[in-house]
């Protein structure tokens, strides 16, 4: 019995001991990230953001391919800095593609030699422009491939690295932007709502019955009012509205890539002329622009007499550019033409 209770605690101490020899870290997530995951820059002005691997194990290569809104900001530069996570070790690093009329990056990097580097650090550093206000994320595509714009984390070997990612956000302000934090309440629940914006916004409150957010924007006359909105996703998604006074300004789309978000919350930039305006944020259906939570011959009509125009244009309006590409053709009118007859 004794030699039993003596195998048995030998065999608890091997265990421990191979345990100390493998550290916790080989079983954390690997994670791909933006440092930070948020910014918040002045337009006109230049920022940089690192892209950062957190708990790699064995990593020779990495790669990634994201997208940005254009209109929002332009990519100006990709650099490695020393401190790098290869630091110390001979690099190959061709010259990142960047295009900033898609609105797309595209970075590589691999160890010149068949070894793999494992902990945290940062893998490139990336200069932005910011152009003009509004929300972009800083989203990741074609996640774990191997092609010419993939995202991707190799071993010396050749392996995939298994790794989740976080998308980053922009957020470009003008003059006299404010933050403001409000509080609503939803089920039992106690959330935030975040403003970036040049009005005076008072009196925020969420009916969840109505999956509505209203509150009062006031400016002075003759001025351009504007504002991004962070709502969390569990209290809306997938389809937004925003209206003054009953009047759409834009809407946000998850499936045509319009709606900013990261996974928790959206980011939601609007403008409207100031003064004294009740502005409302509407959960609502794909295809509706008129804000009645129904896509119907009102939409197709609104669509129609813009049909044709760009922003330069006496008729066009923006709430009928339904992919937010500029222009108002047969892809937005087609667009809320698949969606006829749904409603919320």
């Amino acid at each position: 019995m004794n030699n039993k209770i003596t195998v048995s605690l030998l065999i608890g101490l091997l265990f421990l001991t191979i345990r100390a020899f493998n550290p916790a870290a080989s079983s954390e997530t690997t994670i791909l990230t933006f440092t930070p995951t948020s910014v918040t820059a002045t337009s006109g002005n230049t920022f940089t953001i690192n892209l950062t691997v957190l708990n790699v194990i064995n990593l020779n290569c990495w790669q990634t391919t994201f997208k940005f809104d254009c209109e929002t900001l332009n990519c100006i530069n990709i650099s490695i800095p020393e401190d790098n996570i290869f630091s110390g070790h001979s690099t190959i690093f061709p010259t990142p593609k960047i295009d900033n009329t898609m609105g797309q990056v595209s970075i590589f990097c691999v160890l010149d030699e068949a070894i793999g580097i494992n902990g945290s650090g940062t893998l490139c550093s990336i200069q932005f422009k910011a152009l003009n206000e509004g929300a972009s994320t800083l989203k990741y595509i074609n996640i774990g491939k191997i092609w010419l714009d993939g995202t991707y984390l190799q071993e010396p070997n050749g392996n995939l690295i298994s790794f989740e990612t976080t998308i980053g956000i922009i957020q470009i302000i003008g003059q006299g932007f404010i933050e403001n934090t409000f509080t609503i309440n939803y089920g039992y629940e106690t959330l935030q709502i975040k403003t970036l914006s040049n009005s005076t916004i008072t009196n925020l409150g969420y009916n969840q019955t109505l999956k509505a957010l209203i509150y009062d924007a006031t400016g002075p006359d003759n001025t351009k009012g504007a504002c991004i909105i962070t709502i969390p996703q569990k209290i809306m998604n997938t389809t937004i509205i925003a209206l003054s006074d009953n009047i759409p300004l834009k809407t946000f789309i998850t499936e045509l890539n319009t709606l900013p978000e990261n996974g928790t919350h959206a980011f939601l930039y609007y403008s409207y002329p100031h003064s004294t305006h009740k502005i409302k944020i509407l959960q609502t259906i794909a295809g509706d622009i008129t804000g009645d939570r129904k896509v119907d011959i009102k939409d197709v009509a609104v669509a129609s007499k813009s049909f044709g125009t760009t922003p330069q244009s006496p008729n066009y309006r923006s709430i009928a550019d339904i992919n937010q590409d500029g222009k108002v053709d047969i892809k937005d009118v087609s667009y809320i033409s698949k969606n006829f007859g749904k409603y919320l």
